[in-house]
This record gives structure tokens, C-alpha cells and sequence, in this order.
């Protein structure tokens, strides 16, 4: 399609940062070194590899719900985030950027396919923080309302 100065415009090429949680608790005890060769081979094979950057964090403070990993879109015209600055991944825009839990060699390629690949946020692998699956679900009472009588 051309543009509006006549020169044909190319495919957009989304670009995304993957961060795998490396922290003691959740990444080393549950295999994060693991995903980080499992992510490289699924980008590779769907040729997305040179357009994600694939790279280690120490901890998301989401330890109970490991290993995580970060999914992050780069939009065009974005600029890193200068050294010191205190963020190793800054937060990215919404609906392009999620926090993958309990993430293991299947979720990986169905989180590739799905986000990477097809741009959708992969629901069922995004947890509330703290919560377990294996812990029982306690209803929130509900929130009082104060009127003006009481």
C-alpha cells in the first residue's frame, strides 16, 4: 500500500522485550535457565528472534507465582530507559505488555504464538498477585456504602 509520498510502506515489524525472572525463589528452583533456551529456539523457529530481545531479571517480587516473565511490546520511537534510571524494564503500554506466571516450556510457545506472533495477551497465564492456585478461593466481603441517614 503505498504511503502519502508515493513510496510503498513495508510490513510494520512489532518488536518486544522478554524478561525471565531469574530470582533464587522462583526462577532457579523452578527452571528459568530452562525457558530462557525453550524462548530462543520458539522465537527462532517462528523467525522472531532478531526482533525480540531476550533478556534476565532477578525478581518480579511474584515469587509464589514463578517463574514470571515479562512480555513487553517496544513501540516505534520509544527510546531505552538511560542507565541508572532505576527500572530494569520500564512498564509498557496497555494491552501490550504482560506478566506471565507459572510459565513453563508449553506456556512458551503458546505465549510466542499467541503474543509475540499474533498480538494477543495470553489471559489464562496473567495472575492477580499473591494469589496460588492450589489455595482456596476466599470471597472479598462487600464493600460497606454509606448513605447520608447512616
Amino acid at each position: 500500500m503505498p504511503s502519502r509520498a508515493g513510496h510503498a510502506q513495508g510490513p510494520v515489524t512489532r518488536r518486544f522485550k522478554i524478561v525471565i525472572c531469574r530470582g533464587p525463589e522462583c526462577g532457579d528452583r523452578h527452571g528459568s535457565a530452562v525457558l530462557y533456551d525453550v524462548f530462543q529456539t520458539v522465537l527462532e523457529s517462528y523467525g522472531a528472534g532478531e526482533h525480540t530481545e531476550l533478556m534476565w531479571q532477578s525478581c518480579f517480587g511474584r515469587c509464589t507465582q514463578g517463574p514470571n516473565v515479562l512480555v513487553r511490546e517496544i513501540l516505534s520511537g520509544e527510546s531505552a530507559p538511560a542507565l541508572g534510571s532505576g527500572f530494569a524494564t520500564l512498564p509498557g503500554p496497555r494491552g501490550a505488555t504482560a506478566l506471565y506466571n507459572r510459565v513453563d516450556s508449553q506456556r512458551v510457545a503458546h505465549v510466542v504464538a499467541e503474543h509475540v506472533i499474533g498480538g494477543r495477551l495470553v489471559r489464562d497465564y496473567i495472575e492477580r498477585p499473591g494469589i496460588h492456585p492450589n489455595e482456596p478461593q476466599v470471597p472479598k466481603a462487600p464493600i460497606a456504602v454509606r448513605t447520608k441517614d447512616s
